[in-house]
């Protein structure tokens, strides 16, 4: 049994539709049996109806940009009537497939927001041994007290508000510049006391100390301007916040459940595998 794993569409509003790659890998009929779209996929009646020919079995629940509710035409093909039907969207679902219960949510309904320990005791609650949500944009796949937890990304690699954290590192080493000019500096003013208790400026002496407190500084700023100006490794990806288009298939059989990430890259879709199985009550 194959359960897809699908999530932040955001279409029409961030993005167009989902790679046609994709779309061609999807379409082929009666190959999937359910679909869990985890939050932020809603916005556009194309996109689900694509999904209800991928499988009439869906599983939704609410992102942080999806409404409480949806109008959903229900296809005569899966059996419907043909009529629109409002549906309301829950926080939470769960999905029986084989030997497992799959938890789904999104992100965002977790405090902190995708905190692992926090998506553990939401597993527990739920009482799952897979645990799917959305809401990174990223793909995770991993494994925490012997459940299995999954975030397919972006399925259209939508942009995310999420800022990227930068390497502390290039700020650090910029402040202690900035502490050690100011040093520099202070210790030129510094005063000193003359034999018969007078007081001189220390930079005011004639000697060479002065001219290699200028090359100092000289070299400071060269250093900082450096640091600020030279090529940080932060991608276009990072600086738009975009993301890699991705989903994920999970191959029940049994205990056994096989993860297929797809990825698409350069134009191209890429596969990684990643096998859990569930553990045996002894």
């Amino acid at each position: 049994m194959l359960v897809l794993a699908i999530s932040d569409a955001h279409i029409p509003s961030r993005a167009i539709d989902i790679p046609s790659k994709f779309k061609k890998l999807l379409s082929i009929p009666d190959k999937i049996s359910h679909v869990a779209l985890l939050g932020n996929s809603t916005q556009s009646p194309e996109f689900l109806n694509f999904l209800q020919t991928v499988s009439p079995n869906i599983s939704i629940v609410r992102g942080e940009f999806d409404k409480s509710s949806i109008i959903i035409d229900t296809h005569e093909s899966n059996g419907g009537s043909g009529n629109y039907e409002e549906k309301n969207i829950p926080l939470v679902a769960v999905i029986k497939e084989g030997d497992f219960r799959i938890g789904c949510c999104n992100g965002y309904t977790v405090v902190p927001k995708s905190d692992p320990l926090s998506l553990l005791a939401l597993a527990r609650q739920l009482d799952v041994d897979i645990m799917l949500w959305g809401g990174t944009h990223n793909v995770e796949a991993y494994t925490l007290e012997e459940k299995f937890f999954v975030n397919p990304g972006s399925c259209t690699g939508a942009f995310s508000a999420d800022w990227p954290i930068l390497n502390d590192s290039i700020s650090n080493n910029i402040t202690d510049i900035e502490t050690n000019k100011k040093d520099s500096a202070t210790e030129s003013d510094d005063i000193t006391q003359s034999e018969d208790g007078s007081e001189q400026l220390e930079n005011n002496k004639p000697d060479t100390k002065d001219e290699e407190q200028e090359q100092e500084d000289k070299n400071a700023t060269l250093e900082e301007e450096s640091l600020n100006e030279e090529d940080i490794s932060i991608s276009e990806v990072e600086i738009s916040g975009s993301n890699v288009p991705s989903f994920c298939l999970l191959d029940i059989q049994g205990s056994t459940c096989t993860l297929y990430i797809y990825m698409f890259i350069d134009g191209e879709v890429k596969v990684d595998k990643v096998v859990y199985k569930k553990p045996t009550d002894e």
